[in-house]
């Protein structure tokens, strides 16, 4: 065949042969188009499983455990490698006004290791979160909660009062197996190697880590869990590798040594590689909080709304957050309120100039700072303001320093590492006013943050607000189960506190998730703390293919 075709082809002309041959590629450019047409009018592109996904985190894993996990680098793991009870659920409902929950799980659940998955394991964790010596993070959320078996796959929980909000707390509640814990102490589970080699039943399994000489740990690595009872993950592989400073993450990424990672959003510019950027939203906020006890001129309600009243949001959220974000007057965001805020929000240097003269305070002689005279004492209107050192927040502390400056009132930046300021400063309430950032968990509980029984450490009301009409508006929006009423009061409450002017309220930033360009099926929107950003990680892809429609 092919010599005859040699024979005809050789018989033409040189003309002819070269129209021949324009003539059959163009034949066969055509047929290719036409296939691809066809290809993509009868097929589609779908996520493909396969790849391997590495993340880098500022810091180190130490407890890879739900009950104990207390920083970002263990939460994240847990995430990965444990699951929650509403994920192992088949049926949670509510009876008894919200007072008791019965709950029944999914059949045929097993933990990596082969093992089932019972009520029995449900419990233990609850228990062990009500322990006193584990120390557990979730142990405020769980005090005064029974838990009881009814069979293997069934449990009931009982509230001492309806609490609106548990069934978030059921969410946050992931579930370790009771057959490798019960007979160790829980103040021995640190030197258990399940510690850092957890046995889950989440999307991935523990595989291996890499560690230093001097215990530093370099990376961490998972791969999909075979006894997993959803939809395995598409990404075969997930490692982490964790970093002792954002400088070293950020290069990694550059150098492509990682796939992703999340930063504040004042080090944006320092990122020179292509990236996707995802952006998720936290049920967070960052204000000045005034301890008024440190400083007579604090306790004046005129001062701190002056104050409020100096400070430009929006562009601190330009230029601090580089968009990334969104201002804030009060305790909760617009989506919580489900309006605008509706609270006095008036801005700017003309407004807060009116205020400090209405309150008394005024510049006497050649002075710049204001002044009052209280009880026969001229008192400046001066303050320090302790700040974390992360240069977001120094940046922002800078900006307060300016736009105070410029309506008569001195505020000195005092630097304190991120450390002291959690474990001294705000421990002990030494501050005259403090630059910190509040994690409503669930988002619309303020209880932690602005109940007078809370004012005191372990309590976290930085401002030591006291306000019984405050502490009863809270109460009755973490009972109250219709959501109608409950928006009333959470409304209600805002305007309060807004308006005794406790905190300047700056902003809530986003929190970005910047990665690779080809990750796909990222499900953004609302997460209750940084890691549930792998709140969907199984659906997350790097492949695709073609399949028929």
């Amino acid at each position: 065949m092919s010599f005859i075709f040699k024979k005809i082809f050789f018989a033409l002309s040189r003309t002819e042969r070269v129209i021949f041959m324009i003539a059959l590629i163009l034949a066969l450019g055509s047929s290719v188009s036409l296939g691809a047409v066809l290809v993509n009018q009868k097929t589609v592109v779908v996520p493909a499983r396969g790849g391997n996904y590495t993340e880098g985190i500022v810091g180190q894993p130490s407890h890879i455990n739900p009950v104990t996990a207390s920083n970002d680098a263990d939460r994240s793991i847990v995430k990965l490698v444990f699951s929650n009870l509403v994920d192992l659920s088949d049926k949670i409902v509510s009876i008894n006004d919200n007072r008791d929950w019965d709950i029944r799980l999914k059949e045929n659940i097993r933990w990596s290791d082969g093992e089932k998955l019972t009520s029995d394991d449900v419990i233990f964790t609850v228990q062990k979160i009500q322990d006193t010596d584990s120390g557990s993070p979730l142990y405020s959320s769980w005090q005064g909660v029974a838990i009881k078996r009814v069979s293997e796959l069934e449990l009931q929980i009982s509230l001492g009062s309806p609490y609106a909000f548990f069934p978030q707390n059921l969410k946050k509640l992931y579930i370790i197996p009771k057959h490798l814990f019960a007979e160790t102490p829980v103040s021995n589970w640190r030197l258990s190697k399940y510690n850092l080699q957890p046995v889950g039943s989440g999307p991935y399994v523990f595989d291996s880590y890499e560690i230093r000489d001097d215990g530093f740990i370099k990376s961490y690595n998972l791969k999909t869990n075979n006894f997993y009872f959803a939809s395995r993950p598409l990404i075969t592989e997930f490692d982490l590798r964790f970093y002792s400073n954002q400088d070293d993450m950020i290069s990694a990424f550059n150098s492509s040594q990682i796939d992703g990672f999340a930063v504040e959003s004042g080090r944006i510019e320092d990122i020179k590689r292509s990236y996707e950027a995802h952006v998720f939203f936290l049920p967070s906020y960052y204000a000045v909080f005034f301890n008024q006890g440190q400083n007579l001129a604090l306790q004046d309600k005129k001062v701190r709304q002056g104050l409020s009243a100096a400070v430009d949001r929006d562009n601190f959220v330009s230029e601090v957050l580089n968009g990334n974000g969104e201002v804030r007057f009060g305790p909760f965001s617009s989506s919580i309120l489900q309006d605008e805020e509706s609270q006095n929000n008036i801005q700017g240097k003309n407004a807060a100039e009116k205020i400090f003269n209405d309150g008394g305070w005024i510049f006497t002689g050649s002075s710049t700072v204001r002044q009052k005279t209280i009880k026969g004492v001229k008192v400046a209107l001066e303050f320090n303001l302790s700040v974390p050192q992360i240069p977001f927040l120094q940046k922002t502390a800078e900006k307060l320093q300016s736009y105070w400056a410029d309506v008569g009132a001195k505020m000195n930046i005092i630097s304190i590492s991120p450390e002291e300021i959690t474990s001294d400063t705000i421990k002990n309430r030494n501050y005259q006013a403090v630059l910190f950032g509040n994690m409503l968990n669930p988002p619309a509980d303020l209880f932690s943050f602005w109940h007078s029984s809370q004012r005191f450490y372990p309590g976290l009301n930085l401002s030591l607000y006291n306000s019984k009409q405050a502490d009863n508006l809270i109460t009755d929006i973490n009972t109250d189960i219709d959501d109608s009423g409950r928006t009333s009061k959470i409304k209600d409450l805002q305007n309060l506190i807004a308006e005794d002017y406790p905190a300047v309220f700056l902003y809530s930033p986003y929190y970005v998730y910047f990665s690779r360009k080809d990750l796909q099926g990222v499900d953004t929107g609302l997460i209750d703390e940084s890691s549930g950003r792998f709140a969907n990680v199984h659906d997350w892809y790097l492949k695709t293919a073609r399949s028929f429609k």
